[in-house]
């Protein structure tokens, strides 16, 4: 067995209802309201354990004991340029590859390489607070258009589309990028390659550049819905996107900081890469024996986490289905649940729920106030202790 061997182990069953203790290991998602004693269903990672031939080799690396700078190989490339071909169909040349430690940073650099400061930024709400406030955090003016709203538990499952029409009314000549995100956060929308086409229509008629974060790719619960990269839909659309995607959500590695940019683009690909020199720390070595791992090994966890997830969703909508005011639209992606508590009259329902023992992603921050986002990527036995919680308010 080589130094890099990943140890075999059992890949056909995997455990997604043991409860695992999270509190006082550096967690984010626990340490932020563990004196409210609340419930976190809020952050988008899981409380559920990494897939098996994931934590094999992160055992692995921490007995050999040596935590050195990490590097970019053929073996971590190619195992990317696999998974995209059989994920989503998209041949990607190696040359496009930009590694970075996270999706965040990434669309931020791409704003300072690609646009100017008095250069309007496009997005659509509501939307990840990273890119709902990007605009503002790198002093540029922005557009915001909002979704296409769906009706009141739309039985058809219609809702918060591109608003192609109006977006495309909007557009002025300083709009120099659109910030794209697909699969949707925080609504779940995974969008169709006609909606991306047209998408795409308006980005050439106004010479966009666009930035589309694909982090939810690989999350894709709707058995019908496949995910198509907007760069994969034509060379001439390629050429003006960045794609930013990572193992993270999908394999529960956000701590470990590893993501890619794909930049077909020679001229976009180094002013991006000019822009990171000097300000990004070498790729986290852990992450990169993650990341390969999880591309090589974590199919068959993946389609047992869809699984998971999927049942989640069941029962939340069970739940659901007694409180009709509740407003709520199945997701076609990811393991969030985007849910319209505005006819409660509640006039900061995130703290109302915290008080009341579970702690959601307040609305406000995605550019809707009065909706709640929560996360389902647990334990079914901490969804419904969860719901118990909120049953109290929104009874």
């Amino acid at each position: 067995m080589s130094a890099f061997s990943i140890p075999s182990s059992d890949t056909e069953h995997f455990d997604f209802s043991t409860a695992i203790d999270r509190q006082h290991t550096f967690s984010n998602k626990w340490e932020r309201y563990a004196r409210q004693n609340a419930i976190p269903m809020w952050v988008a990672d899981m409380d559920l354990a990494s897939p098996p031939g994931v934590k094999a080799a992160l055992k692995a690396a921490a007995e050999r004991g040596i935590f050195g700078y990490g590097t970019i190989t053929e073996a971590l490339i190619d195992a990317f340029i696999q998974w995209a071909a059989e994920q989503y169909q998209w041949t990607i040349d190696p040359q496009w590859l930009v590694w970075i430690p996270g999706v965040v940073p990434g669309f931020n650099f791409a704003v300072e390489a690609l646009t100017q400061p008095e250069d309007t930024l496009i997005h659509q709400s509501p939307v990840y607070p990273p890119i709902f406030n990007l605009a503002r955090t790198r002093g540029r003016p922005t557009l915001d258009i909002l979704l296409t709203e769906p009706a009141h538990n739309d039985s058809e499952n219609t809702g918060w589309g591109l608003s192609i029409a109006e977006l495309g009314a909007a557009v002025t000549p300083d709009a120099k990028a659109l910030i794209l995100c697909n699969p949707q956060n925080p609504t779940g929308r995974v969008y169709s390659r006609d909606e991306l086409k047209q998408l795409g229509d308006i980005a050439e008629r106004h010479d966009l550049t666009i930035i589309s974060d694909e982090i939810w790719a690989d999350l894709i619960i709707d058995p019908q819905t496949q995910h198509t990269p907007i760069a994969s839909l034509s060379p001439e659309l390629a050429a003006r996107t960045i794609t930013l995607m990572a193992p993270s959500k999908t394999f529960n590695i956000a701590g470990l900081s590893c993501s890619v940019a794909i930049i077909p683009d020679p001229e976009r690909r180094r002013l991006f890469q000019q822009q990171l020199r000097g300000l990004t720390p070498d790729m986290n070595y852990l992450g990169l024996i993650a990341a390969h791992a999880a591309w090589t090994t974590g199919a068959p966890w993946l389609k047992a986490l869809r699984q998971h997830i999927r049942q989640n969703f069941d029962q939340l909508e069970v739940w659901l289905n007694e409180r009709p005011r509740i407003g709520y639209r199945r997701p076609e992606a990811t393991f969030l649940a985007w849910l319209d508590v505005r006819a409660y009259g509640l006039e900061n329902p995130a703290q109302t729920l915290l008080d009341a023992g579970v702690a959601v992603s307040d609305g406000r921050d995605f550019g809707a106030p009065g909706f709640i986002r929560v996360n389902l990527g647990c334990p079914e036995a901490q969804l419904q202790a969860a719901l118990t919680a909120m049953a109290k308010v929104l009874d």
